[in-house]
């Protein structure tokens, strides 16, 4: 079987030895989980947020998410980092949904090559949200915000993911949502399929595609 002149023209015979997910809004709709907790500790804390706020807050770390409500409060960090905790937790235990088609596609990769999955989240939330999303068993990986000297957008989580995985950057695949995410990937040295979230331009990519349910994306992945 051959790929879809699309894929044919961003990858040619190339085909990944290992491949690494981002979680949140690309996997799971953990997006809007995080957007209700925010939303939420923005309002406790009075936070007058600005425009050019949202692309910072978008695929964002808890931690610079706490600074920069902090700094727009008027509050103490800490204080706001320990709210946010607080707000995820609460959100998250009303359940999470995996997004259309991360179910399938994931499933279909793994049974090609190994997976890890890259995220912003710190592990131990990573852990509990792929559980909750059905997903964990397919990761052979799991690299996040607190197990890297720096997260995305720096290139530490990617690399690092690829190495646990037994490859050379070069020969892996990473998927993204985000343009904080892309920009580490790719300065990785990973390969990138782009899924940006509806509202969003698609950051720099090999290939944009609008769903994980483009049904040429599981065509390719048979071809491995």
């Amino acid at each position: 079987m051959s790929p879809s002149p699309r894929f044919a023209e961003a990858f040619g015979d190339w085909t990944p030895r290992a491949v690494v997910f981002d979680c949140d809004g690309l996997l799971l709709d953990t997006e809007s989980v995080w957007q209700r907790a925010q939303d939420a500790v923005v309002a406790l804390h009075g936070a007058l947020l600005r425009e050019e706020d949202r692309d910072v807050l978008h695929g964002s770390t808890i931690e610079i998410a706490a600074a920069l409500i902090a700094r727009r409060a008027g509050h103490a960090e800490s204080e706001v980092l320990a709210d946010l905790h607080r707000a995820f937790d609460r959100e998250l235990g009303t359940g999470i949904r995996t997004m259309p088609g991360a179910a399938r596609i994931v499933e279909a990769a793994a049974a090609r090559v190994p997976l890890g999955c890259a995220s912003n989240s710190w592990l131990a939330s990573l852990e509990e949200k792929l559980t909750l999303g059905g997903l964990r068993q397919h990761f052979a990986v799991l690299e996040a915000s607190d197990t890297v000297e720096q997260a995305k957008p720096a290139p530490d989580m990617y690399a690092a993911a690829a190495r646990a995985l037994g490859h050379d950057p070069a020969e892996v695949l990473a998927l993204e949502d985000s343009g904080t995410g892309a920009r580490a990937a790719r300065d990785a040295g990973l390969r990138l399929i782009a899924i940006p979230v509806p509202g969003h331009p698609a950051p720099p990519a090999d290939l944009a595609l609008e769903s994980l349910t483009d049904p040429e994306l599981e065509a390719w992945i048979a071809t491995w």
